[in-house]
């Protein structure tokens, strides 16, 4: 994978108040370019119990070079105590898009990714 492959990265939070605090903070760190927040109804099992709970999911667009320090970020960061951070590849992103990513995330002038 080249290290500027664009990537988005889950991450589900238990209100709306963490994700946009964390999101924020991914931000500021310039380890995100953005992030989308939006309400989910999630099942699984936890502790031997199925739970159904209300969550916000946020979908951040970031590059790979990124993925371990958001990682680091999140998991000192989340309320809970095996958060979900995924991070999935970008098969195909508009050029221009992919080059206001990469300004945002201080890589100027950088080609798009093989």
């Amino acid at each position: 994978m080249n290290i500027h492959q664009p990537i988005i990265v889950t991450v589900s939070f238990p209100d709306k108040d963490a994700a946009q605090l964390i999101a924020k903070q991914l931000i500021e760190k310039k380890l995100i370019a953005c992030a989308q927040i939006s309400a989910i109804e999630s099942m699984y099992q936890w502790q031997g119990q199925l739970e159904n709970s209300q969550e916000y999911l946020m979908q951040a667009k970031t590059i790979h070079t990124l993925w371990k320090a958001i990682q680091d970020h999140v998991k000192a960061s989340h309320p809970y105590d095996v958060p979900e951070i995924i991070a999935t590849p970008m098969i195909e992103v508009d050029e221009n898009y992919f080059q206001w990513m990469l300004a945002e995330l201080g890589f100027t002038g950088q080609q798009l990714y093989v």
